[in-house]
């Protein structure tokens, strides 16, 4: 099923980031997924939200230091991103991201992404010209593990990696598999601060739709 999101997400988006002419996006027909893990539908609103097992970047293998391990060795903006968000500084070693690490009072956003797609660029560029509208929520960009070695240069053509709050990495849970509406990219997902999906949106999306959900 991650071979044909794969392959979905591919036919959905553009494939370079220097890709100069952009034509609309197509969306892909909808097909549901035929093997289900469990009996919880969770793409419905009022769904909770699956198990999350997320590869973070910094542990991508092979990968250059990102640029938010650069940060925290320099002392005065270890400091400032520690009084920002003490838990990036304390879990940046960890191997993998959890539901519990992600756990809040907040709104969450799980953006699920390729990072060879235009569009998801487009929305990636969006999030960082409107971080100052995160002020608790947390938003998790998601690619599939077979995405996972275009993410450092996808890190370094943008900033995410330096924003506390974002957490970018790999699926290694079947969250998108359980998840992705197999309509367009990115795919996002909006979860309340009891972890239950209140809002999906699919492709392009304007900031001012996602404004109401950021806390």
């Amino acid at each position: 099923m991650l071979r044909t999101l794969f392959l979905l997400s591919i036919l959905a988006c553009t494939s370079h980031l220097f890709a100069q002419d952009r034509k609309p996006q197509s969306k892909a027909p909808a097909i549901k997924a035929s093997v289900k893990k469990d009996s919880v539908d969770y793409e419905h609103v009022g769904s909770p939200m699956p198990r999350l097992l997320l590869i973070p970047y910094y542990d991508t293998a092979n990968a250059p230091v990102t640029n938010s391990e650069m940060i925290i060795k320099d002392s005065v903006a270890h400091k400032r991103l520690k009084k920002r968000d003490k838990t990036l500084v304390q879990n940046k070693d960890k191997k993998r991201i959890n539901n519990e690490d992600v756990q809040s009072y907040a709104n969450l956003l799980v953006m699920m992404f390729n990072p060879l797609c235009s569009h998801c660029e487009d929305m990636t560029q969006l999030f960082e010209k409107n971080i100052f509208l995160f002020h608790k929520s947390k938003l998790v960009m998601m690619a599939t593990q077979q995405m996972r070695v275009y993410l450092p240069n996808f890190v370094r053509s943008f900033r995410v990696a330096e924003y506390p709050s974002i957490i970018i990495g790999s699926d290694s849970s079947d969250f998108m598999e359980k998840t992705f509406l197999y309509q367009a990219l990115p795919q996002i997902n909006i979860y309340n601060a009891d972890r239950k999906l209140i809002r999906s949106f699919t492709g392009d999306t304007e900031i001012d739709s996602l404004k109401p959900y950021i806390q």
